[in-house]
Order: C-alpha cells, then structure tokens, then sequence
C-alpha cells in the first residue's frame, strides 16, 4: 500500500491516482465532507443530543478508501483494456499481411517469364531491350494489383541486378547477405527487414526467394519484393489513432527497438523500449515522461508468426484518464440503460458492494438521528441538561445531511463509473466491428488480386491458347503449387471459353475436369475487358464449395499475343467457412467460456442474412439477425452502436459497413458488396420488465417545518413509510426506531404478528401493518419502530420499510378522522394536510393507543 494525500492505495496506484481527474474530484469532495464528520462528530459529544456517530463517521471513511481504490482500479483495467487491444491489433494486421506476402514471393519466384529472362542472363549473353522492356512491364501489372509493394528486383546469383520496377531509385548491384540466405535457405522464403543497397535511404521489408527454371535444379538468381513497410504500418496506426489521441502505437523489433511509430516526434524510430509483452500494462518512463504502456505479441496467421515483431502502445500518464466526450449512450433509452446498470456481470463484487455498504451506514445513521430527534422532541434528556433544542435539532439535521451527501457521492461516483463502463463496452464494441471488416476487406482484396494475378501466367495462357487438350495434364501441377502457397483457397479452377472445366487443383473435384459450368459468373468472367478486371459470385451455396455457401473470385484468360482475346477464366473457389469464422473469432474478446463479456461476432448483408458467425451461441450461418434497421442501413465506412435485446439477452451492440482496402471496393473499382460486420456482447439478462421497469419512486416526507398561522402550537411527528404509504406518529408515543433483527416467531399468532424481539430485556411483540393497510409489497422492512401506548404504557415493535422526517406541525394542519374510516383503517387517528390542501400525499397518523388495544393484545384480535 502507498498513500496519496490521506488515502492508502493498493500496488503502484497511488503513483497514477494522482492523473485520475474523476477519482480526484471524488477524493476531495470525500475528505472535505470527512472533515466535516469530524466537526460534527466532536459537536454531538459536546452537545449531549446522545446521538453517537463516531462509528459511523469511521466507516464512511473505511469506505472512502475501498471506493477510490475500485474507481482507480477500475480506470486503470479500462485504459490498460483499450492499450493493450490497440496493441494487439496493430501488430495482429501487420502479420496478417505480411503473411500474404510470403505466399506472393513463392509464387512469383516461379513465375515462367522470369525464371526464362534470369536463365538467359545466366549464360551471359547480352540483355533483350525489348525483353527486359517486357519484365519490367510485368512488375508493373503485378503492383497494379498488388498496390503494397514499393519495388521488385530480379538479380542474378552474383548480385546483379538484371531487372528493376522503381526506375527512380536504381540499383545495379548487390552485396546483401539476403541473397546468399536466399539461395541456401531450405526454407519457402526469406524475410529481412534493416538497412540494404537494394532500397537506399533507410531500412526495408523485403521478402527473397531463388528463381529456378522447372527443368534445373540450381538457382538462376533471386526475387526480391520491397514491401511498403511505412505505408502500411501509417495505415494501420491511422484505423487506431483519433485526431484528438495522445497515445502513441509503435511496432518494435525483436529487441524492443521502435520499427515504426504513429508519433516519431514523441517516439523516434530506433528508440529502444522496455518490451514487457507478459503484463497486461505497466508504467514506462521514456525521454524524461512517465507513460501507461502496453505490449502485444502476435497471435499468428495460418501458422505464420511473423517475424517476431510486438505491437506497443503508450500514452502519457497525465492524459491516459481524460475521458472522452460520451455520445454512446446519448440514444439509449433510460429504463433500459438501467437495466443494464444493475447487471452483476459488469463489474467487481468489491465495486458491487460499496453502495450496498454505503446504504447500511446511512441506514444506520438515519436511525441515530431519527432517535435523538425523537428523545429531542419528547424532552428526556432537555430539562436535565439544559440543551438548547434548537443547536440540537440543526446539529441532528446536519448529521443527516451530511450523510446523505456522503452516500450521494458514493451513489454518484458509481453510476458514473457503471455508464463509463458501458460506454467502454460499446466502443470496444466498435472498434472490433471496425476491425473485423477491416479484417475481411484486407483479405478479400487479396483475392482479387491472386486471380487476377494468375490469369496473366504465360503457362496457363499458353496452355489454354495452344494445347487446350493438354490442360489438365499441364496445369494440374501448376494450380497444385500455388493452392499449396495459399491455402486460403479450397480449389483453383481453370476453364476454357466455353466454361468447361480444364484443371484443377484440388485431388478430390478431378471429376470436374470435362464439365461445362453454367454459373452467371462464368459469363460475366468471360465477358471482362482488361486485366485489371475482375469479377465475384454473390455469397450464395454452391456444389464447388460442397452445395456451402462461398465467395468465387474470377478473372479472364487471354491470348499471350491478341491480348483482347479470352480464352478462357480462373476461378478461386474462396474457403469461407473457416477463413471467415477465423477472422471473427481473432476479432472478440479473450475470454473464458461463459465469462460476462464473452460475445458474437457475424458478418452479415444488409438485409440481415448471416454470411459467418464466431462466438458462444452465434446464429448459425444463413439465419437471419432480428435487430434494427439502422444497425444494416448504413454507408460504406459508416458505424452504428447501442443496447439491443437478442436471443433473451441486453447486449452491446456495434455494426459496421464495408468501406474496402486500397484499390478494393474504391472510387474506380466496378465491385460493390454491402457487408457489415456486426458484435454483439452479453451485458444482462432481458426480463419482460425490460423497457416498462419504471424508476424507484421518490419518497415524500422531506418538510421538516410545515407553515401556520404566527405563534401557533406547533407538535413534532416521526414519520415512516410502510408498503409505500406514508405514516406518522406523535413522537412522545415513539420509544426509539432499532435495526431489523432475527424475530422469534410465535405458534398461533394471526399473520400480521411477526412474532417477538428482546428490547431491553423484555420480549416486544413484532407486527406487519402492510397487509392491514392494503400495501402494495413495496419496500422490504428494513426498521423496527418501537411504539408505546399513552394509557397502559404497553411497548410494541413496528415492521416499517424507511424511517422518515421528524416534522414540526401546526396543529391547524392535523384534521382528526374519527368516523371517517372503518375497520382496519381505524388505526389512522387523523392526517396532515402537507401542502395545505392542494391535493398532494397525506401523512396519515397513525394512533398508539389503537396500535396497542387492536394489535398489542393478540386475544382480542380477530381476522381482518
């Protein structure tokens, strides 16, 4: 424990208390009220009243400090929950991708024309202009759909660079140690990111491979693929960084040194930094600046774990607690988000208990001053001591007061904390709604490329030209290849003008080699007009995909000479089913089965219709999501979240729209697809009292001076509330209000007789008046009022819900009501007229003597 200005603190909270500005505010409006007990504390003991609250001033103090510690805490696990998402998903993206990229490098390696032009330089002839023309003019349709590299180099075995995209950049020669690696590796790829002469000016992601011609088993020379490292990794930092955001996201090495930085400024590259990816955050001093810090390590991809890279976010410790405008809560309806708030799931039982506590210390404290309000009024003490009724009446008012705005902070810091909570959850909501399309878009565009990639092959061209007979026995081994590099694919699909089937790459769909397709996209695959275009079958069953339902990618096959000539088309039957369902589940929360924020992730179309689902309990696919309107009528990019009921449940909900990746789905691509991505987290169980539970209502009873006519005879009143009715006594007819304890039952006695309580010594018999009064259940007796018969004297214990104010009233205002009630209602001797007559709440007095005679005497009482 560490203290902080008073109070104790657990762990190194004190250390980051001090930046919290809600936990401050509630800090000092605490201890000033602390104070204040202490004032009022020493002021009852002077003043004989005999009312003791040094207890009670002790345990609001007991529970200052237990609640500063759950609102730290609860801050702290808040920022640490959103440092260490961001983190996680930075890195999560970037390995997503580059994953993609060791595919691409295997593939291109092998690519005809390249291994042909790298063979003949290998003999030493002189270079083709128009040949090495021709290569560079294939990088370029390579990048034109594969937008994330910044260079491809072919060079030969001794470091020659024979071919070279980036013309602005020229490099003739290399001495790189990659090269070597890349042509002893045993491996599918190379992978070096740091300084290089084959991309001058800074350090390079580069993936390498050897190129060898399908007739030789020695190397002719290397591929290299410069990815666009800061290109991507600005991107990524831009889907997580708001305008108004002080933390910084920054990738690093294996050694914990900065790779890429949303903020060089305030994190340079090449800073090293303490790279803790085992705690969930920690405090990080950095450049002379405390900061909260997160870090992540991969989850891999498909196997691929990167190269051991770590996602790292920090903020500044003094601006990691501002809280940031709320507007997530704004359209919920108030009935509802209360429901929500009362939800144990949420939040610590330590947090749980606090208003709990806090509502037993002042039900305690009202009892204390209700007592000596009541020994004030009846003049016990007064005679005997000489107290001035008037200071012992205000310093009773001020105890009561006091407590009320101790619990009133407790209440109210809570409740803030409840709807931050809630509002955390749905802009976690969000973000992983944002991610997980972000997600899908970033895959599919890959798929957009491969196919249209693959149909430039001067093998499959020159197959499905020339020897179209020969297909399957040609390009079988092709596709193989390449669905063995990307193994997102459950088959490859070539087929001729015709739309019959002529390879594919699947063992098991051989038998589809000889039919003719029939499908729309056939048609429309045929029927592109460059090789940029492409086209995509609605997400739909199909038998290619075993009668499931899937995405096929296509493009056109052309001549390799009349290039306006389709001779056929690619189809890359998409896995969908465990491709999709991956991407959801990387996308919710970790947690343990059946934990609170355990959730459902979905990609779904706009008319509802669930395309693949991920989580406990999800809609299975095909099914279609109940929800409303705005969360599917939304624009591309667009974002919707709330509190939505679902499947017997409250959940955070969060949608959003499809708004694609670089070229996909932008301003100059024909492919249009409206899908959203939409989570859904558990926060309570929805009962049929849902939308119609109304609000606690307010207790009357708050007029502690009722107005008369000058110097008119005024009498004091305890009041108290039973089954939601409000009643009086005159307080010379009340002993004392004590805590509900354990009642004895007794055998024989009529219902509304609980049974006994010892008081004092004697045994008090105990009643019930709710049901005499007719109540409507309201309240739970939560006081014993003790009441004493002004003829005989007799002491009898009272069941009450809540103790009430302790009134000076005119005796203008009692109007007597004899006659006016029969029956049970004749325990009622007269009511006050709190507002003058206007029609508002009676206070109804309530007689002891009645109490006594009716109720007292259990012979004489009969059934009502």
């Amino acid at each position: 424990m560490a203290n902080w200005k008073g109070i104790d603190f657990a762990g190194d909270l004190a250390r980051v208390v001090r930046h919290m500005p809600e936990v401050e505010t509630y800090r000092e409006s605490l201890q000033t009220l602390q104070a204040v007990w202490d004032n009022l504390t020493v002021l009852g003991q002077m003043s004989g009243t005999g009312t003791e609250i040094t207890g009670m001033r002790a345990a609001f103090a007991q529970l200052t400090g237990t609640l500063l510690n759950s609102l730290a805490t609860e801050s702290r696990r808040k920022v640490a929950e959103d440092l260490s998402a961001r983190a996680q998903v930075s890195i999560d993206i970037l390995v997503r991708n580059l994953f993609e990229r060791t595919a691409d490098i295997g593939f291109l390696a092998t690519d005809s024309d390249l291994c042909a032009y790298a063979e003949a330089a290998s003999r030493g002839g002189a270079q083709d202009e128009g040949e090495h023309r021709r290569i560079v003019e294939r990088f370029r349709e390579y990048v034109a759909k594969y937008s994330v590299y910044a260079d491809i180099l072919l060079l030969d075995r001794c470091g020659k660079v024979l071919c070279q995209l980036d013309e602005t950049h020229p490099v003739a020669h290399s001495a790189d140690p990659l090269l070597h690696d890349a042509l002893s590796s045993e491996g599918a790829y190379v992978e070096y990111f740091g300084p290089t002469d084959l991309r001058p000016g800074g350090p390079a992601l580069i993936y390498a491979w050897r190129v060898c011609p399908a007739d030789r088993s020695e190397a002719v020379g290397v591929l290299c693929l410069v990815f666009r490292f800061q290109n991507e990794c600005e991107r990524i930092f831009r889907n997580l960084c708001s305008d108004d955001d002080w933390a910084v996201i920054t990738l690093l090495d294996a050694e914990g040194v900065v790779m890429a930085s949303s903020d060089p400024w305030q994190v340079p590259v090449g800073a090293p930094l303490d790279a803790d990816a085992a705690a969930p955050s920690r405090l990080l001093r950095f450049a002379g600046r405390e900061y909260l810090a997160a870090t992540r390590a991969t989850r891999g991809y498909q196997g691929y774990f990167g190269p051991g890279w770590k996602g790292h976010v920090m903020i500044p410790i003094e601006y990691a607690f501002e809280t940031p405008t709320a507007r997530a809560l704004e359209n919920i309806p108030p009935t509802l988000l209360g429901r929500v708030m009362d939800s144990p799931a949420l939040f610590s039982e330590a947090l749980q208990l606090i208003p709990r506590q806090a509502e037993a210390i002042q039900r305690e404290l009202n009892r204390a001053v209700w007592n000596g309000n009541v020994r004030q009024s009846c003049g016990q003490r007064r005679a005997a001591q000489g107290i001035n009724a008037s200071f012992s009446k205000t310093l009773l008012w001020e105890i009561s007061n006091t407590g009320v705005r101790t619990k009133d902070i407790f209440e109210r810091s809570i409740a803030n904390l409840h709807e931050t909570v809630v509002s955390t959850i749905l802009r976690d909501c969000a973000a992983r709604a944002g991610l997980a399309i972000d997600i899908m878009d970033r895959n599919l565009y890959e798929r957009a490329n491969d196919c249209r990639w693959w149909a430039l092959s001067t093998a499959i061209q020159t197959v499905l030209t020339q020897s179209p007979a020969e297909a399957a026995a040609r390009l079988t081994p092709i596709l193989s290849t390449i669905n063995g590099l990307y193994t997102v694919y459950s088959n490859l699909i070539l087929f001729d003008a015709t739309g019959q089937v002529m390879a594919v790459s699947a063992e098991g769909d051989a038998s589809l080699v000889g039919r003719v397709l029939g499908d729309e996209w056939v048609a429309r695959t045929l029927a592109l007009d460059s090789p940029q275009a492409y086209c995509v079958s609605p997400f739909m069953p199909t038998p290619l995909y075993g009668g499931h339902p899937t995405y096929i990618y296509c493009a056109a096959v052309r001549d390799p000479v009349r290039s306006h000539r389709v001779v056929g088309g690619i189809a890359i039957v998409f896995d969908s089913a465990p491709q999709l369902a991956t991407m959801l589940a990387d996308c919710l929360p970790e947690t343990t089965a059946g934990a609170p924020h355990e959730g459902v992730a979905v990609f779904v179309g706009p008319d509802g219709l669930v395309i693949a689902s991920a989580g406990a309990d999800a809609p299975a696919v095909g099914s279609r999501l109940e929800l409303p309107t705005e969360y599917f009528d939304l624009a591309p990019g667009a974002s919707c979240s709330g509190i939505v009921a679902h499947a017997g449940r409250l959940h955070a909900a969060a949608a959003c729209m499809s708004a694609g990746y670089r070229e996909y789905k932008g301003p100059d691509d024909a492919y249009r697809n409206d899908v959203l991505a939409l989570v859904l987290v558990p926060l309570t169980d929805a009962g049929d009292d849902t939308i119609e539970r109304e609000p606690r209502p307010v207790r009357s009873g708050v007029v502690r001076h009722l107005e008369g006519a000058p110097g008119e005879v005024r009498v004091e009143l305890a009041t108290f509330h039973i089954g939601g009715s409000w009643y009086g006594m005159h307080s010379s007819d009340i002993v004392e209000s004590i805590d509900v304890q354990r009642v004895t039952s007794l055998p024989g006695l009529p219902a509304h007789v609980r049974g006994c309580v010892m008081y004092e010594g004697d045994p008090i018999m105990v009643v019930d008046l709710r049901d005499y009064v007719h109540g409507e259940g309201a309240g739970t007796p939560s006081q014993i009022v003790i009441v004493r018969g002004a003829t005989n004297g007799q002491r009898l214990g009272l069941l009450v819900d809540e103790l009430g104010e302790i009134p000076e009233v005119p005796v203008s205002l009692i109007q007597p009501v004899a006659g006016l009630f029969q029956g049970s209602a004749s325990l009622v001797d007269s009511i006050v007229k709190t507002d003058g007559g206007q029609g508002g709440e009676l206070l109804l007095l309530l007689s002891a003597d009645k109490l006594s005679a009716r109720l007292g005497d259990t012979s004489s009482v009969t059934a009502e």
